[in-house]
């Protein structure tokens, strides 16, 4: 297994640390009201720690016209890597091993900051096409299983 599938395993072991974020407002009583933050704002948050995590292994961002958080690697071990898979070359356990951590990151997303937006690793030739998408442990797409070649 490489560097970029052991980097992304890494993250998705240790799972997201994040707290979920508050807002406290004072209201006119006595009382302290707290509300949750916005989904811009615990996405903005999720994104930021995923970030760190990948370092120059992979670009994260926010796609807000598909509504999906994006993995793009950006190293080329990682790049490589991925087209890789895309080319059959990759093997299938390693891929499976890394799409695995991908779905505890995302279940650990949507149970601690209640994120309910996918986690999405594009093709780093072409962003627009997903190679794997998983939301709350689940997988929604997955380029291996695709037979629509």
């Amino acid at each position: 297994m490489n560097k970029g599938f052991k980097i992304m395993l890494a993250v998705g072991l240790a799972g997201v640390s994040l707290a979920t974020t508050t807002v406290v407002t004072n209201t006119n009583s006595s009382n302290t009201t707290v509300v949750q933050a916005s989904k811009r704002s615990r996405i903005r948050a999720a994104v930021a720690d995923m970030q760190d995590h990948f370092g120059d292994e992979a670009d994260v961002y926010y796609d807000k016209e598909n509504d999906v958080i994006a993995i793009k690697p950006t190293s080329q071990e990682f790049e490589d890597e991925t087209i890789a898979v895309l080319d059959g070359e990759e093997s299938e356990s390693d891929w499976n091993d890394m799409t695995s951590a991908l779905d505890d990151l995302s279940e650990s997303l949507h149970d601690n900051l209640r994120i309910k937006t996918p986690l999405a690793i594009v093709n780093p030739e072409n962003t627009d096409k997903v190679l794997y998408m998983t939301y709350n442990g689940e997988t929604l797409y997955d380029v291996m299983n695709d037979d629509n070649d």
